[in-house]
């Protein structure tokens, strides 16, 4: 077999594990989520040599983000509330007049909740939808080492792991 054959015949074989070691991950995590909702769990070896840790983070609250649908009736509004010193001559909110206005109506909509009626001229609110927390692996600095030491004695199959032999495969 020439070099190149040979390079490419490994680029396949590497592209392959990549394939296999992303469908492993997944698996592993969705056991992971399933089991831990919030928290770190660490990794060891048998000797007690730290792998690493998952974690899964607190899940995101989301913001609300404020869209002004009619600017006239929201500067209008903001002109009420704040006096004329919140717009300059081209009827525009200063960067203060937004903030301070953008904070009134997120107050305003906070106080209606999320069953109130909330009307604001000029203004729409909207939340976008929490996101889902996702476990997450942090590698210790050594893991390959660690990993390599853990196969050599027989603490871990790679080929389990991989999927390689046998098992439940999703082809």
């Amino acid at each position: 077999m020439s070099e190149i054959s040979s390079a490419v015949r490994n680029l396949a074989a590497i592209a392959a594990a990549k394939q296999l070691l992303a469908k492993a991950e997944a698996a592993a995590k969705a056991e992971l989520s399933a089991e831990l909702k919030r928290g770190t769990v660490y990794a060891h070896t048998a000797g007690g040599e730290e792998l690493g840790y998952a974690t899964v983070p607190k899940p995101s609250k989301p913001k609300p983000s404020i869209v002004i649908t009619d600017e006239a009736q929201a500067y209008a509004l903001a002109v009420d509330l704040f006096g004329e010193d919140v717009v300059e001559q081209r009827i525009e909110l200063t960067e203060q007049g937004r903030k301070s206005f953008e904070a009134y109506v997120l107050e305003a909509h906070e106080q209606a909740g999320s069953e109130g009626y909330f009307d604001l001229p000029g203004v729409a609110v909207s939340v976008p939808p929490a996101k889902v927390p996702t476990p997450r692996f942090t590698p210790a600095k050594n893991v390959v080492e660690l990993v390599r030491g853990m196969a050599q004695r027989g603490e871990l199959n790679l080929s389990e792991v991989l999927a390689l032999e046998g098992g439940d495969r999703d082809d």
